[in-house]
């Protein structure tokens, strides 16, 4: 609630919102888009509303001003102490998720798998995206799902943040020590003879690609229910983003594409689910 006069910084001066500022949480505050010389009751009011979700760590998201207008529909005498600009340009921050970070979570993925706890990866096979961001300090990576990839001899590995919601499932792909694809082979390796897994892990490698995928993972978990509601995260080139509501038209587990239909207009498009209740798409 808006607690204040109506006399603002003196002889009626606004406040003027940034055109681009910095955050780090997984939600944009009105607080956030004021500078620093803000008055502190605008300050105080503006901490409590919600301007809407953070862009992923790395990214941005664009204001406008008729976007924040409706926003404060209800706040007129804080709107009357605001000068909002055309546009305002969100960051967020981030940083460059290690190899050593996803290791640890393909390690631990592992171990929780009955089928293939004994398995051991061999760290130069790893492969990911190399722009993964997370915002925060530890990003508690976990294996979501992992998948067996026959023809090529690897595991595919879905892995997500436990801390922040807004990181996207990234795909990471990577080959057990010893199978016959691997070219630095467990069994090769004096370092596994000497401790005695080498030969172990050869053979359970060796005879993991001639089982088939779902005997190991399970069939696809649905996450993206059809008549449900999901948040669509719609993309524009690499300037313009929206998070909108959207009906799924069909069920649809991770990494798949659905179809849906936009709550607002009605358009129906075809979105990729990339968490539980989570689409995203292009356009």
């Amino acid at each position: 609630m808006w607690i204040g006069g109506g006399v603002a910084q003196g002889a009626g001066a606004k406040t003027a919102l940034v055109r681009e500022t910095v955050v780090d949480g997984g939600s944009i505050y009105l607080s956030d888009l004021l500078p620093k010389s803000a008055p502190s009751r605008v300050r105080l009011a503006a901490q409590e509303i919600m301007v809407g979700q953070s862009p992923r760590p790395g990214s941005i998201r664009v204001l406008t001003s008729e976007g924040v207008a409706r926003l404060l529909d209800d706040q007129h005498d804080l709107l009357k102490e605001l000068e909002v600009p055309e546009q305002i340009i969100v960051r967020r921050s981030g940083r460059l998720v290690t190899r050593d970070e996803v290791m640890q979570a393909i390690q631990a993925g592992l171990r929780h798998n009955d089928d293939l706890s004994t398995i051991v990866i061999s760290p130069d096979s790893v492969r990911f995206a190399a722009a993964v961001l997370v915002s925060s300090a530890n990003a508690d990576l976990r294996v979501s799902r992992i998948e067996v990839d026959e023809p090529l001899h690897q595991l595919n590995f879905w892995l997500v943040s436990g801390t922040d919601s807004a990181i996207l499932p990234f795909l990471v792909t990577a080959r057990p020590q010893g199978n016959s694809n691997d070219s630095a082979g467990y069994e090769d390796d004096p370092s596994a003879r000497q401790s005695g897994t080498g030969g172990k892990s050869s053979r359970l490698s060796g005879a993991l690609f001639k089982q088939h995928p779902s005997r190991l993972t399970g069939q696809p978990v649905t996450i993206v229910e059809a008549g449900k509601t999901a948040q669509l995260h719609l993309i524009s080139g690499k300037s313009t983003e929206m998070f909108l509501a959207a009906i799924a038209l069909e069920r649809g587990a991770l990494g798949q594409h659905i179809r849906v239909r936009l709550e607002s207009t009605g358009r129906v498009l075809e979105a990729q689910v990339v968490g539980t209740g989570q689409l995203e798409a292009e356009f």
